[in-house]
């Protein structure tokens, strides 16, 4: 049976009336209270406590949160789902993927697990999942009835089905079907998926998988599955494919961070990350400086309140270049040169680093290294020179079509950044201290005003060979007297 709380308001309203007699009654008294209100007060605040920490025991590890009031207020587009709407924090939201889509896609699903798992085993399932549910929302508080399994049944298997059409491409698809056949509409989608509101908890999504083809050779893991889907985002050297592969000892941890995925921007964080699947270095063989910058990166020091940009580091003699990795946050400064993997910037990007900075900063927040990423990025573009500098050097490639907007996205991105630690604490010593270095400073300007160009390089060298000659035969003029 389906638990339903028919009385809820009622409960509620009779209460707060209670509630109101009380403190009427308390304050109707004299100044000093008699005992009897004291045990009144008393009772009335040991049951608010008790249904404090009752209310802890349902909810207790928040996932899915709200995006907070003041990023909210700046740009609300950059946090809700432009095509399809998901989850409890959206209930009754309209958007283009309506209702009807959702349960055609629920129908094909149910169409395909039927054989072995009836709908009432889903809406079960459900059921008896409704306060670990209900637990991975950030300021839920209503209890789930009839309304709110439905419509949790019908978005899981929406994406259920989607993600099937998508793994099987044109066998499992109809040729009717909008998702399918409007070119971008399934872009837009995954991007509305991996918005941090527009959620399901991931262990919902495999138990409702799992329930309906476990065992079934015909149908992939979930793991597999999901990870195909958002295979785009995904920015490591090693192949999605390898990760997966149980048959390489290296990528166990890498893999059991995807499968213990709390939802779709957890997974799409993990995608990010960087990760070294090469064997960690014996201590014993590692230099002092080494354990000195891992002290320091471990403390998190910034090494200065700020960087300079990217015009001013190039003045004091850091060469830019790109990198050849895919993480984009493997950036490496080394012998004067600034290795960063090049980042595409085009509509969707705010709106992508935008989630994934609230998810990190609420649910790891001693582990920012998205924040980290953007707060680097925006210190070393702070004008259109900057980002001109960046694309030459082919490590931004510009789709915003206009400097200035990459400029603004950045500031825009970085305003609300607070972090404790930065996994770029070595780089900034690193790169303040060259700064600092007058030498390079010098070299710099040389290269960049008088061997900047071949041109400028040949004029250059021109006027010095004639310099030399000139004071040649002023010398030996006076030799000559």
């Amino acid at each position: 049976m389906v638990k339903t709380i028919a009385t809820e308001e009622e409960l509620t309203e009779s209460t707060v009336i209670q509630e109101e007699e009380e403190e009427a009654e308390i304050e109707s008294g004299s100044s000093s209270l008699a005992n009897s209100q004291v045990q009144k007060l008393q009772k009335k605040i040991e049951s608010r406590l008790k249904s404090l920490n009752n209310s802890q025991r349902v909810r207790p590890d928040y996932c899915i949160f709200r995006i907070p009031n003041k990023l909210y207020n700046e740009n609300r587009a950059l946090y809700l789902p432009q095509y399809v709407s998901i989850g409890p924090h959206h209930i009754g939201s309209v958007s283009e993927v309506d209702t009807d889509q959702k349960s055609r896609y629920l129908a094909s699903f149910l169409n395909r697990a039927r054989q072995t798992t009836p709908l009432n085993s889903f809406i079960t399932l459900i059921n008896w999942s409704e306060h670990k549910i209900q637990g991975c929302y950030e300021g839920s508080t209503r209890t789930y009835g009839l309304r709110e399994i439905e419509a949790i049944l019908v978005d899981a298997g929406f994406i259920l089905e989607l993600l099937l059409r998508y793994y099987y491409s044109k066998e499992w698809r109809d040729e009717k079907d909008v998702i399918f056949a409007k070119s971008g509409t399934i872009h837009d989608i995954k991007q509305d998926l991996m918005l941090l509101e527009n959620q399901l908890p991931f262990f919902l999504l495999m138990d409702i998988y799992q329930l309906a083809f476990s065992g079934d050779p015909d149908f992939p893991s979930f793991v597999h599955l999901t990870c195909h889907f958002f295979s785009n985002y995904y920015n490591q050297n090693i192949s999605i494919q390898d990760v997966l592969s149980k048959k390489d000892p290296q990528c166990a941890e890498y893999r059991s961070k995807l499968e213990k995925a709390k939802h779709f921007t957890d997974m799409v964080r993990t995608f990010q990350q960087p990760y070294s699947f090469k064997k960690e270095k014996n201590e014993d063989t590692q230099k002092p400086n080494e354990n000195e910058h891992e002290k320091i990166l471990e403390e998190g020091k910034m090494q200065g309140d700020h960087l300079y940009s990217a015009v001013l580091l190039l003045e004091a003699g850091v060469k830019f270049k790109v990198s050849s990795g895919k993480c984009l946050f493997d950036i490496e400064f080394d012998h004067g040169e600034l290795k960063i993997p090049p980042l595409k910037v085009d509509n969707s990007t705010e709106s992508f680093y935008a989630n994934l900075m609230v998810w990190e900063q609420c649910y790891y927040p001693n582990d920012t290294f998205i924040c980290d990423y953007i707060l680097l990025m925006a210190y070393l573009i702070k004008s259109v020179k900057d980002v001109d500098l960046l694309v030459r050097r082919r490590i931004i490639v510009n789709q915003l079509g206009s400097p200035d907007a990459i400029v603004a996205l950045f500031n825009r991105l970085s305003r609300h950044i607070r972090v404790e630690k930065n996994q770029y604490s070595i780089l900034y010593m690193k790169l303040n201290e060259y700064n600092f270095d007058r030498c390079h400073g010098w070299m710099a300007i040389l290269k960049l005003q008088y061997f900047s160009t071949p041109w400028k390089g040949v004029a250059t060298i021109a006027a010095t060979i004639l310099l030399v000659l000139n004071l040649i035969q002023t010398i030996c003029a006076i030799l000559s007297l």
